[in-house]
């Protein structure tokens, strides 16, 4: 196979390798968000919040 031929081969072959990894995350979120595997907006917002402060807030998983 010619230079040229592999460097259009992996042209291609990348985009497609970067779409199927976002539709795989994309699809792994929506399922933890129908799971109900989520973190409350307002939960998130108190830890930004306090980001700034001396006592931020511990981040719990």
């Amino acid at each position: 196979m010619a230079q040229f031929e592999r460097v259009a081969l992996q042209a291609f072959e990348k985009p497609n390798d970067q779409e199927q990894e976002r539709s795989r995350l994309t699809s792994e979120a929506l399922a933890d968000v129908v799971a109900g595997d989520v973190i409350d907006h307002q939960a998130v917002r108190a830890w930004v919040c306090r980001l700034t402060t001396d006592a931020p807030l511990p981040m719990s998983c």
